[in-house]
């Protein structure tokens, strides 16, 4: 599992987890992200990016745009998986060539799935 050795730069995958096991949380209510890192070898959990949700902010207190903060959290990643994703945020991770997949199933299942595709090899549309 993972991408071949031919990848020069690590590939990071940000995940939408409440619990660490399921893709559990909505894009825009995510509350955290894990961030794994795909290479030559297995994927490996790098870091746990804690997010405020962008959907049902008070955005009377931010100067940004909620949206904007949680988009900028993963803007390093190649991809995000998450249970649901609207498509105001779709067009904004699409615009800065970050794929955008929905599943519940497990971390590990999706990571094994990602891992065993080409997606993640193909080159970044921005």
């Amino acid at each position: 599992m993972g991408l071949p050795p031919s990848s020069t730069e690590p590939t990071r995958v940000a995940i939408a987890t409440g619990d660490g096991v399921a893709v559990t949380e909505h894009f825009g209510y995510a509350t955290q992200f894990q961030i794994w890192e795909f290479s030559g070898r297995a994927p490996r959990l790098v870091e746990t990016r804690r997010n405020l949700p962008a959907c049902g902010a008070d955005r009377s207190a931010e100067r940004r745009d909620p949206m904007d903060i949680s988009v900028d959290l993963v803007a390093d990643c190649r991809a995000v998986v998450v249970a649901r994703i609207g498509e105001c945020a779709i067009n904004r991770l699409a615009a800065l060539g970050i794929l955008a997949f929905e599943t519940e199933d497990a971390v590990a299942t999706a990571l094994r799935e990602l891992a065993d595709s080409t997606v993640l090899r193909e080159p970044a549309r921005a």
